[in-house]
């Protein structure tokens, strides 16, 4: 299967992934059930932020008043995707909030998505473990710990803590995060069918179900499925005019169709009106297949200002990175080091193993890339970008059959969907056969 999450997620370098992080759009307290809390109440209003403060204002004892708009900016982050400017508003409020009650529980809640936000996975899992402990009724928080396992590589703790969440709330956040492990682990029927009821638990016009919509398109378009991915794209636009993925979403579709000039035209406007969103590697393979380099380049420079911006606001992006660094070719002495770090903590992560293996790569060492990109390659689930890496090193390696096989396959798996100048490449290796390769 095509790895549609990665399309849609993954490959956006800052992996915010913020329909899994970010959760359920309110926060349950155990004794309570869903609370309507001052974000559900005001979050309309044209005032919403001032309201908020001027409830700190009055009563900045209490500790609520900080959680509360702790958890609006949150909702602000998702929704515009200005992280830069929301997401460390959150994290002061949550210290505020924490400053007056250590133990304050939904501030912890918070906070523990924050960690994952942050990419502080370990410390994400110690609080979700925690405050589990205390409520082990509240699914929430094995929401975050399920987002805390993947990204540490612990794939089969993560199902545990998934069958755990499901047991006790089946709704879009749980089936949303059903369907991204069980894509991860190579079953594509069930990861499409947990997103349909993801789309189908949501409100309509929410911001949860138009990213479930959203991924149901994605997928749509790694089977194939062109005219049913236009159609839930078209629908989400009608759904939710304001939610700028739909604009992307078709923007890549028109890529793929080869209809470059308008899918330019949808990915300006999308970056236009969600600056922060991360389109910018989409828009580079649209302005490669124009023929734009300059275009292309500022894309590329963004991509790379994107990071630094990340990592200025607390994220840690060493992966994502060295990624970057290792395709651009730069830097490759700090990607390794970055790699590096990465791999010692989260041995079994499915791309941390690849990132390290595509880096040794391009320093010249493509045996020992071997078995990194192979325990990358342990689930076969069908990410054709992966495949194609994989390619290039058993190439490089000098196992040429091989290397043209992995390449023949990603083009199977849908390379052209997840990068059609990479399956350009790939199309010419296969062509020029091993003779070619061989002189």
């Amino acid at each position: 299967m095509k790895n549609t999450l990665r399309i849609a997620l993954g490959i956006l370098l800052l992996g915010a992934a913020a329909a899994f992080f970010f959760g359920a759009d309110r926060v349950e307290l155990p004794s309570q059930g869903t609370i309507l809390t001052a974000s559900a109440r005001v979050a309309g209003s044209a005032n919403a932020e001032a309201a908020y403060i001027e409830n700190i204002t009055r009563r900045p004892e209490r500790v609520d008043g900080y959680v509360d708009l702790a958890q609006f900016y949150l909702l602000q982050a998702r929704e515009t995707a200005n992280e830069a400017l929301y997401v460390p508003k959150v994290e002061a409020q949550l210290n505020k909030a924490l400053d007056l009650d250590a133990n304050d529980y939904r501030a912890r809640v918070l906070m523990g998505t924050l960690q994952n936000k942050f990419h502080r996975f370990e410390e994400a899992e110690a609080i979700a473990r925690e405050l589990i402990a205390e409520a082990p009724g509240h699914a929430y928080n094995y929401g975050t710990l399920v987002d805390a396992l993947v990204e540490l590589g612990r794939y089969d703790e993560a199902v545990e803590a998934m069958d755990e969440m499901l047991a006790r709330r089946p709704d879009l956040s749980s089936y949303s995060r059903a369907s991204y492990l069980r894509e991860l682990l190579g079953d594509s029927e069930g990861a499409i069918r947990a997103m349909e009821m993801a789309a189908q638990a949501g409100v309509q016009g929410s911001e949860g179900r138009s990213w479930a919509l959203y991924q149901l398109a994605a997928m749509a378009l790694a089977e194939g499925n062109n005219a049913a991915a236009e159609r839930i794209l078209k629908g989400l636009i009608e759904e939710a005019p304001g939610y700028t993925r739909a604009l992307e979403g078709l923007a890549h579709l028109r890529l793929i169709e080869g209809r470059t000039d308008e899918a330019r035209i949808l990915i300006e406007e999308a970056t236009a009106l969600a600056p922060g969103a991360g389109f910018e590697e989409l828009a580079a393979e649209v302005y490669q297949a124009i023929g734009d380099e300059e275009s292309y380049a500022k894309a590329v420079e963004a991509i790379e200002a994107g990071l630094e911006e990340a990592e200025a606001m607390g994220e840690v992006v060493n992966m994502e990175k060295a990624d970057f660094y290792a395709d651009e070719e730069k830097n490759l002495n700090d990607a390794l080091w970055l790699a590096s770090l990465e791999i010692s903590r989260r041995p079994d992560h499915l791309h941390a193993n690849e990132t390290y293996a595509w880096v040794l790569h391009k320093l010249d060492r493509p045996k020992q890339a071997l078995p990194y990109i192979d325990h990358a390659m342990r689930f076969e689930n069908g990410d054709a970008k992966l495949s194609f890496r994989a390619g290039h090193i058993y190439l490089a390696a000098g196992q040429t059959a091989t290397g043209l096989d992995l390449m023949e396959q990603a083009l199977e798996e849908g390379l052209h969907i997840e990068s059609p100048s990479a399956a350009r490449e790939a199309r010419a290796l296969v062509s020029a056969g091993p003779l070619s390769l061989a002189g």
